[in-house]
């Protein structure tokens, strides 16, 4: 336990820029060889690619000019709406990248992103996650996990949609 302990201390002190990550990757992915490599065995390759070329994807649509414009378009003035639309479909923090780069007002895009996060299953990773072990756990409750997972998150967007409008968050 105290081995798990100072590995995420070590990514802790990366995540602040403190430790340079190079190293530390390094260390802790020996360490995890070291002391149970049936973890990597474990590991969602196919998510885990899915989202780094995701986040590739998403951190180049800046340079298309044609997209950049119209995104441009899109999102001025609709951050929060912008936010929760299109973490419906590409999952709230590539969301968050990929809308970022197209408007200045950061604060209401957060939010929509933020509760863009609630709704399909793809607004979040950790939504997919949650899913897949539950899933992997009980085979036959897909279908159920779904529907109730689906209806409550709708709902909870939808409060949380309504009380941004009626702060004044959304024009």
């Amino acid at each position: 336990m105290t081995t798990i302990l100072v590995l995420l201390l070590l990514c802790l002190l990366v995540v602040f820029h403190i430790l340079p990550y190079l190293p530390v990757l390094i260390c802790v992915a020996a360490a995890v060889a070291l002391l149970d490599r049936r973890l990597y065995l474990e590991v969602d390759y196919f998510l885990l690619f899915t989202f780094l070329f995701f986040f590739i994807f998403v951190g180049n649509m800046k340079r298309i000019p044609l997209v950049s414009d119209a995104l441009v378009q899109a999102v001025t003035g609709q951050e929060l709406l912008a936010g929760i639309l299109v973490s419906q479909i590409i999952s709230n923090v590539p969301a968050a990248i990929l809308l970022s780069g197209f408007t200045g007002q950061i604060q209401p895009l957060l939010t929509g992103v933020n509760l863009g996060g609630l709704g399909t299953l793809i607004a979040s990773l950790a939504s997919l996650i949650s899913y897949k072990i539950v899933t992997k756990k009980y085979p036959g409750s897909k279908r159920r996990f779904l529907k109730v997972f689906t209806a409550w998150n709708l709902l909870f967007l939808t409060i949380l949609v309504l009380e941004a409008i009626l702060l004044g968050k959304v024009s």
